[in-house]
Order: C-alpha cells, then sequence, then structure tokens
C-alpha cells in the first residue's frame, strides 16, 4: 500500500488493518519536497533541511502538492510509526507529480489533483522494485478540478521552476514510468 500522508489517519488506519490481514503487506509512505515524515519513517527523526533556521520560509516547505507532507508529526501519524503500519518511505520531486498527473489525464483520462499525482508516482515507483505477481495499490484521493489555479496553471508551474509537459510527439513520460521502459 503507497500513499502520502497529511494528517496519516488513512496511511496509519489503512496500513494497521491491512498488516492484521496479512503479515507480508508492505506499507510505504509518499512524501513531496521538504516535508519532514519522510525523514520520520526513514530515520526515526521528523527533520527535512529546508526546515533549518536560515533556510525557513514563511511557508515551512516548498512543494506544489497541497494537504500532504508535514513539518510535524500528528497522533495519528505518530500511530502509523509506533505500532510499525508504516515500513518505508520514498520522495516525489514535485516535476514527478507534474508529469505523472499529464500522463493520467492523457494516457488514462484521470484528472488528478496533486497528492494523487504523488501517490500513483510512488505506486509506480514501488510496483517497479516488487517481484513478480506482487499488487500495488495507492489512493487517487483528489481530483485536479481543486487545483485549477497552480498544479494545473502552466504558468504558475513553470514560475515554480518545473517543465510543463509538451504535447505532441516530445511528451514527457513520468521518471518512475521512463525508468520501466528504457
Amino acid at each position: 500500500f503507497v500513499m502520502s500522508s497529511g494528517t496519516g489517519g488513512t496511511i496509519s488506519g489503512v496500513g494497521r488493518y491491512l498488516k492484521s490481514r496479512s503479515p507480508f503487506v508492505r506499507v510505504v509512505l509518499v512524501d513531496p519536497p521538504g516535508s519532514a515524515l519522510y525523514s520520520k519513517v526513514k530515520y526515526g527523526v521528523a527533520y527535512a533541511s529546508e526546515q533549518s533556521e536560515r533556510a525557513l520560509k514563511r511557508h515551512r516547505y516548498d512543494t506544489l502538492a497541497e494537504g500532504i507532507g508535514l513539518d510535524r508529526v500528528t497522533a495519528n501519524f505518530a500511530m502509523g510509526c509506533d505500532t510499525c503500519a508504516i515500513d518505508d518511505a520514498i520522495q516525489i520531486s514535485d516535476q514527478e507529480a507534474v508529469d505523472m498527473a499529464h500522463w493520467l489525464l492523457r494516457e488514462e483520462g484521470i484528472f488528478v489533483g496533486s497528492s494523487s499525482a504523488m501517490n500513483v508516482a510512488g505506486a509506480v515507483r514501488v510496483a517497479s522494485s516488487m517481484p513478480p505477481d506482487s499488487r500495488t495499490v495507492t489512493v487517487i484521493c483528489d481530483g485536479g478540478q481543486r487545483h485549477v489555479s497552480r498544479f494545473w496553471n502552466k504558468k504558475f508551474i513553470t514560475e515554480w521552476g518545473c517543465s510543463w509537459p509538451v504535447s505532441g510527439g516530445n511528451r514527457r513520460l513520468p521518471d518512475c514510468i521512463e525508468s520501466i521502459v528504457s
């Protein structure tokens, strides 16, 4: 089971339930840039370099993803860590999320928001490293309609420093898919 975390309730609760049903289940956190949750899962310490005193900005971390990734550990997320419901963590860049969202719309007709794009990119990356006949599951938790002013806004994306995926023959593949097909 692969997904991002806001308050941690879904990943912790689903993780606990799935692990109660099978000891072979792995739960992987997908975390955006600047969030401290990745380090909490990987190293037991909630820290991100973007939070260092000199780098501290008005918004505690810089990512396009809204509603996921925190600079603190909530009670829900702590429960997931304390009960070993979350096994591992990976980081997905804003560019990977943008590329995945455009790929999902173009290839599957699914108009997702930033959290869902992160989740799917993370699930593809995890699935590519799993043994044959494994199953990888994620949650498409937000639609793109609430993200048109930022995540689906070309001007905002390019000003943020990301590349806008082009139409036509020179389409970008998300890195997690590119690594599988190349």
